[in-house]
């Protein structure tokens, strides 16, 4: 580790000075009393990562459609606060554990105090673009700019142990909810009238721009939500927010949130070139998938790819020829482990 360095990690709720490749157990006034305090590492066990094909564009734009992004694959009571990672080519979104915001909200003047905040995961993303990282419960697997939850028990992974053994800076900086990071601290300064007038005014057509390129964006989403409201049952007119809210509480509360998670990855999994799938509808262990493909051949593919990823009988419920190619409907049964 860099001796230019002074780092602190947060694991299991305790604060842990980072001395070389060892670490000691310190207080929260420890920390606050130390002015020359660097960065803070904190555990990955504290967040969830998804991958998400890279977008070259603004960090206010990246977050609107990193959000959207969010609420068409999970419910919307699943991912309360969250964070858009972006480097060489990679994009993935770290979704915050309520508990690091309970935290967070009882000792805001803690984290405040660091110049850059980061996870060892993160800083790994930078360094390297391949490899299997464990935070203890999830192994995640880095390969081609993507990151996805593995379960390979044969292939060599790394924990934070082993960044911390190599560690020199810490490079990246995440945003987290209510941290105002030391180096991002502005003194005010008074400017003249006109010159805060002009400001006002760029800020003004820069915002009217940005809106008009969203709502482009943002029309997508808004129908592809309209598909999952109709293909659940909901009506629109009927607040469909508060009844998928219900519904994905059934779900979390009978266990069903690890097999929901599972599912999603065996489907990205078993991705191949030429598919797209628009809308995932998950009742209980009733699985129906739509999408699009650019022939039948690819519709028989990727039936019996899914078949052996997912070891169960794929039904082909529906197929039709479409200006842009085959749009399909499969359905099965999850089988209970």
């Amino acid at each position: 580790m860099s001796t230019a360095e002074n780092n602190y990690y947060l694991k299991d709720g305790l604060l842990y000075k980072l001395t070389g490749s060892t670490m000691y157990r310190v207080s929260s006034e420890d920390v606050l009393q130390d002015s020359t305090k660097t960065a803070l590492l904190i555990d990955d066990a504290y967040f969830f990562y998804v991958g998400m094909e890279n977008i070259s564009t603004s960090a206010k734009k990246l977050h609107a459609v990193a959000s959207n992004y969010l609420n068409i694959i999970f419910p919307a009571d699943m991912v309360k606060e969250f964070g858009v990672f972006q480097h060489s080519g990679k994009t993935i979104i770290y979704i915050i554990n309520p508990a690091l915001s309970d935290i967070i909200a009882e000792n805001i003047e803690i984290f405040t105090g660091f110049k850059k905040i980061s996870t060892p995961f993160l800083e790994e993303c930078i360094k390297y673009n391949e490899f299997i990282f464990s935070d203890g419960s999830k192994k995640y697997k880095l390969s081609e700019n993507m990151v996805s939850i593995t379960e390979d028990d044969e292939s060599d992974f790394i924990t934070a142990k082993d960044y911390f053994d190599n560690m020199q800076a810490v490079k990246y900086s995440i945003t987290l909810p209510g941290v105002l990071r030391k180096s991002a601290m502005k003194l005010p300064i008074a400017a003249p009238a006109a010159l805060l007038a002009l400001v006002y005014i760029v800020l003004i057509i820069s915002s009217v721009s940005e809106i008009f390129a969203y709502n482009k964006v943002n029309t997508y989403y808004e129908e592809a939500l309209d598909k999952v409201y109709k293909n659940l049952g909901v009506a629109s007119s009927k607040d469909p927010y508060g009844s998928l809210v219900q519904q994905s509480k059934s779900v979390t509360a009978s266990g069903g949130s690890e097999r929901i998670l599972s599912i999603l990855n065996n489907l990205n999994d078993a991705g191949i070139d030429g598919i797209i799938f628009d809308n995932i509808n998950i009742r209980d262990d009733d699985i129906r998938i739509s999408g699009t493909a650019s022939s039948f051949a690819q519709v028989d593919e990727i039936k019996k790819i899914m078949e052996n990823k997912t070891q169960n009988a794929i039904n082909v419920d529906d197929t039709k020829k479409t200006k842009d190619g085959i749009s399909f409907t499969m359905k099965y049964t999850k089988a209970q482990r």
